[in-house]
């Protein structure tokens, strides 16, 4: 946190020193233009350098000439005046504009900083390209707290934008793992590019933490087997996984209509999720048949133990307990009552 802390220090340092920078260049340049004209004045029109300086800057700030001066190349120094007073006014503006925006980065900074400070239980997605972006949408509409870290400044402005904790950093590199609290994560999501940073991402994150459930991509089959070795729970192919998703639609539609109403939050009429039985639940020790007895017909299509086995479409006579993981289909109210149960 500190490292990240120092970060943002030298940040608002930088844009600090250029600002200032930008300030005295353009504090230079409207003297500059004010002194020669106030001198063009003078030797054209024949006055004092006194009046000739009140002049400029008269015209300058009302960008009207009210001393009627008649002659073309003085003239011509107003309107040299005007267009430049105008173009300082937009450069002013947009150093102001951009002092804005500064503060609204700066308190997203804060509010990213403040989340990470206090962040548990939490998932970490790293990179935010095609892949992880969709990822952690997923998980923003499921109502999941998590972080998300990419190296690219634009995605994580983006990220931050749409109410995501994220910030810049290499997820390959401790620090920044350290950063989004990984210690106290329970899952993490390997979603960089490239197949040999996702490997060393899951060797650095296991060994950080080694009770963190991790999924990873991978884009060449051959490589699936080390990055499991390398300690991953899960890994997965997005081409493979888009290849058999377009496959389906074509040869079968309806059957891939109702697999996508399952994975996605928009269906009120059928979904699918995991349930988790955690201790001192009501229905541990229970008969799974007695239990659906009060969910009003939820089908539960598989049975995870705690120990590793699963049950695929239980008959109903399995005794559930803490820390069994139910795969159940259902409506909102059936998963509800599950939910109340549970």
């Amino acid at each position: 946190m500190f490292s990240f802390t120092t970060d943002i220090c030298k940040h608002k340092i930088y844009n600090r020193r250029m600002r200032r920078k930008q300030i005295v260049l353009l504090t230079l340049a409207v003297v500059v233009v004010l002194l020669a004209s106030a001198f063009g004045i003078m030797v054209l029109e024949k006055v004092s350098y006194q009046e000739s300086l009140y002049r400029s800057l008269y015209i300058s700030l009302t960008h009207h000439d009210n001393f009627h001066m008649q002659s073309w190349p003085v003239r011509g120094i107003v309107l040299g005046l005007v267009l430049a007073s105008l173009i300082f006014l937009a450069y002013l503006l947009k150093l102001f504009g951009e002092y804005i925006i500064g503060l609204g980065d700066g308190l997203k900074r804060r509010k990213v900083k403040a989340k990470l400070i206090s962040m548990k239980d939490h998932y970490i997605v790293c990179g935010l390209g095609r892949v992880g972006s969709q990822v952690a949408k997923e998980l923003a509409t499921e109502g999941q707290h998590f972080v998300a870290i990419d190296k690219d400044e634009d995605k994580v402005k983006d990220a931050i934008a749409l109410g995501y904790t994220a910030f810049v950093g290499d997820p390959t590199k401790e620090i920044d793992l350290n950063k989004a609290k990984i210690s106290k994560a329970k899952g993490i999501v390997a979603s960089l590019g490239d197949d040999s940073n996702n490997l060393f991402l899951t060797l650095t994150a296991r060994q950080l933490n080694p009770d963190l459930f991790i999924v990873s991509r991978a884009n060449r089959e051959e490589n699936v087997s080390r990055i499991l070795k390398a300690g991953a729970n899960k890994v997965s192919m997005p081409n493979q996984i888009g290849g058999f998703h377009m496959a389906t639609m074509l040869m079968r539609p309806h059957v891939i209509d109702i697999l996508d109403s399952l994975s996605t939050n928009n269906s009120a009429d059928l979904q699918a999720r995991e349930v988790l039985v955690p201790k001192g639940s009501r229905i541990n020790g229970h008969r799974l048949e007695n239990i659906l007895k009060h969910t009003n017909g939820l089908t539960v299509l598989a049975l995870n133990t705690s120990n590793g086995n699963s049950q695929v479409h239980p008959t109903g006579r399995e005794v559930v307990y803490s820390g069994d993981r139910l795969i159940v289909m259902g409506d909102r109210n059936q998963l509800h009552s599950l939910e109340k149960l549970v």
